[in-house]
């Protein structure tokens, strides 16, 4: 599904930099559960991470570098490869296409999982406004919101607080539930 302009609410939940678990407690997720002589912990959902960087190039590169992190500590069962590029597109084309960015702008990166273990992405930049999204999401599908149509379940963008600009939030679903088909 596709949508523009919708209003959405952001992710919520408590943020992962929580306490860490006890030593000697293995993470993982609901799958890895049954090995016998093992103990997991079930980290509280949603599993949530917030960062922001100023809006410029590197952001990009940091902006992969947390979520690669977080994804693999979280033991996301979707395709990481592509969340890691949905993510990179995203912070990319914030920093790219800001018309007339206020003083100190700033791109903000949340990741959440779901409890149904759906991956929420959303980036936000200081531009409230979003002019050519569907002629964006309908273009080729080698990078860009193209791509990210490709890779994703669901693409929407909004303005939850239109002081803060917009947010563009993307919606993936875990290898095992993914039922869309690849190019």
């Amino acid at each position: 599904m596709v949508s523009a302009a919708l209003p959405f609410p952001l992710a919520d939940g408590r943020t992962t930099e929580a306490a860490a678990p006890p030593p000697g407690t293995r993470l993982g997720n609901a799958q890895e559960a049954g090995r016998e002589g093992e103990e997991f912990l079930r980290l509280p959902w949603p599993r949530r991470f917030a960062r922001h960087w100023p809006l410029q190039r590197t952001a990009v590169r940091l902006a992969a570098i947390h979520a690669r992190t977080w994804l693999a500590t979280w033991r996301w069962a979707g395709d990481q490869d592509d969340a890691l590029r949905v993510v990179m597109e995203l912070v990319s084309n914030a920093v790219e296409h800001v018309a007339d960015p206020p003083p100190g702008p700033e791109v903000e990166l949340v990741l959440s999982i779901t409890e149904a273990e759906e991956l929420l992405i959303d980036v936000s930049d200081p531009d409230p406004k979003f002019s050519g999204f569907e002629a964006s999401l309908s273009a080729g599908a080698s990078t860009g919101l193209g791509l990210v149509r490709v890779l994703a379940e669901d693409v929407a963008w909004g303005t939850p607080d239109i002081a803060k600009g917009k947010t563009v939030r993307v919606r993936m679903v875990p290898v095992r539930c993914a039922h869309r088909g690849r190019p």
